[in-house]
């Protein structure tokens, strides 16, 4: 039996609370896609209903989404028949760039082909470059010559296998690692690799608790130039050790995830307050999970990399403030750290 529209809003919800794609609904309202549009940045089709975007169109007489130079951050796409024999298709139009963050499916009640000779780069982050979500007796299939490749970090072109997960079909490589970058394109065609972002080397004065502090940040401008400075996150711990907002940074190597405890003295790992490089650089998406206390926590964070390979991470200070509980301000002229 089908999911009634109440229960699917219930799932809506919960899709949003928990940061995953939001699948758009068949049959939905208005307010639906308003809920898909919120951020300017999901794109995803109602059923019944022809659309198009930047980069997008959907012809709900052939259920076909086709993507034709695509760029952002995710795609939501949702099957939702209302009989065991409908057929979907998510074409990549011939000779397309497309990329996004990631690509969320829905099929419940039918069959999802992926096709076209064009490619679709996701970017992925810390969930799965690829989700999908399948129903009783549903299926997504790629037609040649498309294939999926990728693997656990930017760049990887290994070959990936679709595993049931329950309901879930999750892509990993051969050895059981799950894909945060994914490549679906023609076999042994060449993708274009992702423009290389860049960090732009900035000195940021801060008063902490009144005391000047020199960091060493790093800055992210947006679309119109607008900056937001990144500080790495041992020298924010090297500088808070001894106050009330100090905490201790780790690794959980089995997580792979980065482990911050509060309260805790912040035990040195010898690169506080100083870097192996300097001047604008290169930089990845934090690839790895952050647990606060144990608990995973959404904090977004840049990568930088010296020469070795070695990683260093880099946060936006007010959001580890209001996660660790000291205060960000501004006081007209310079940055105000309170940790009381």
């Amino acid at each position: 039996m089908k999911l009634r529209k109440p229960l699917l809003s219930l799932l809506l919800a919960l899709v949003l609370c928990l940061g995953l794609s939001v699948p758009a609904l068949a049959g939905g309202s208005l307010y639906d896609i308003e809920i898909l549009y919120r951020d300017g940045t999901l794109v995803g089709c109602d059923a019944d209903q022809n659309g198009s975007g930047d980069g997008w169109s959907y012809d709900s007489a052939t259920q076909t989404l086709t993507l034709d130079g695509l760029d952002c951050d995710n795609v939501s796409f949702t099957c939702m028949g209302y009989s065991e024999n409908e057929n979907w298709t998510l074409r990549l139009a011939d000779g397309s760039v497309n990329t996004a963050g990631q690509l969320g499916l829905w099929v419940d009640g039918g069959h999802l082909t992926i096709t076209g000779t064009g490619s679709l780069t996701l970017q992925g982050n810390k969930l799965a470059a690829v989700s999908c979500f399948l129903d009783d007796d549903s299926s997504v299939a790629f037609q040649s010559p498309l294939a999926i490749t990728g693997g656990p970090k930017d760049g990887d072109r290994l070959p990936l296998t679709g595993v049931n997960d329950g309901r879930y079909l999750v892509y990993q490589t051969a050895n059981g690692e799950k894909a945060l970058y994914a490549v679906i394109a023609p076999s042994g065609a060449t993708v274009p690799e992702t423009p290389a972002k860049t960090a732009y080397a900035t000195p940021c004065p801060i008063l902490v608790d009144g005391q000047a502090v020199d960091f060493d940040a790093y800055m992210l401008k947006d679309a119109n130039g607008n900056g937001t400075n990144y500080l790495k996150l041992r020298d924010v711990a090297y500088v808070l050790n001894g106050t009330e907002a100090q905490f201790n940074v780790g690794w959980d190597g089995a997580a792979g995830a980065i482990t911050l405890t509060t309260g805790a003295a912040y035990v040195p790992a010898g690169s506080e307050m100083s870097t192996p490089f300097s001047g604008d650089q290169t930089y990845t998406d934090n690839q790895s999970a952050v647990l606060i206390n144990g608990v995973q926590t959404d904090l977004e964070a840049i990568t930088l990399t010296d020469s070795s390979g070695a990683g260093y991470t880099y946060f936006k200070l007010r959001d580890l403030g209001e996660a660790l509980g000291f205060t960000v301000d501004w006081d007209g002229t310079s940055v105000v750290v309170r940790t009381h």
